[in-house]
């Protein structure tokens, strides 16, 4: 059975609903990401499920050594071309979030965008921690952008309608057995095609536990990349930096 990342993230739609998270939102999100770590330039970093690559094409820009894998062959592809644009090169690789490994340390691992909680066991949501403690070197960074389940479950938004080009894009959403679901229907020349959105909703309590379950030492807990503290009902992100 397709998962629903997998059909989902292979449309050609998929870009054009999230058109609003541009390289400048990447570029302001790096630049905050370098700030906070103090990483050195030329250092090592992996992208965990890097989608179309807009924050691996922002640190290869400014100088690092960019590898990143995701398991959509049409944002792998949008990615490289991209990067190709940018005049950057970049190690893309396709793999699964679940069992991906390679023989390389890095200095900072990210897993942005809420890259999280797509899959029904808490096993496999929670092996990303794992995956990015393996793949980093002694006091190497862990980058981890997620929602903030509280504001998330008060603030909700349950439709909303937008138009991009020629298209009518409509996103019902709900909270049902722990997960936010969001059901799109795009409709175009008279056709809708029908996507669907369903991520594991997981509070601030239950994330610190695992990453210090996974041996990582958190470091900070900020409610945007801007560096504003943290606060559980007026943020609507979760954004820990842990250090192995």
């Amino acid at each position: 059975m397709t998962e629903w990342f997998e059909s989902w993230f292979e449309s050609e739609e998929y870009l054009k609903v999230y058109k609003h998270r541009d390289e400048k939102e990447a570029r302001l999100l790096v630049e905050s990401i370098i700030s906070i770590t103090n990483i050195k330039n030329k250092s090592k970093i992996l992208d965990i499920a890097c989608g179309a690559g807009r924050h691996s094409i922002e640190f290869a820009k400014k100088g690092f050594i960019v590898t990143a894998f995701d398991l959509s062959k049409n944002l792998l592809n949008n990615a490289k071309v991209n990067a190709q644009k940018a005049g950057v090169d970049i190690d893309f690789i396709r793999a699964d979030i679940r069992d991906f490994y390679i023989d390389v340390k890095f200095d900072l691992v990210l897993n942005l965008f809420t890259s999280f909680g797509y899959f029904e066991s808490d096993e496999e949501n929670f092996k990303v921690f794992k995956t990015a403690y393996n793949h980093l070197n002694e006091n190497g960074f862990f980058v981890f952008d997620y929602f903030n389940k509280k504001y998330l479950e008060a603030n909700l938004t349950p439709n909303s309608i937008s138009r991009i080009e020629d298209e009518e894009i409509i996103q019902n959403r709900r909270i049902e057995k722990g997960r936010v679901i969001k059901d799109i229907i795009i409709k175009k020349n008279g056709r809708e095609e029908h996507f669907n959105e369903s991520v594991k909703i997981y509070s601030l309590n239950e994330i610190k536990s695992r990453l210090e379950l996974t041996n990582f030492n958190i470091k900070n807990i900020f409610g945007s990349f801007d560096g504003t503290e943290f606060d559980e009902n007026l943020s609507d992100r979760i954004i820990i930096i842990a250090r192995k």
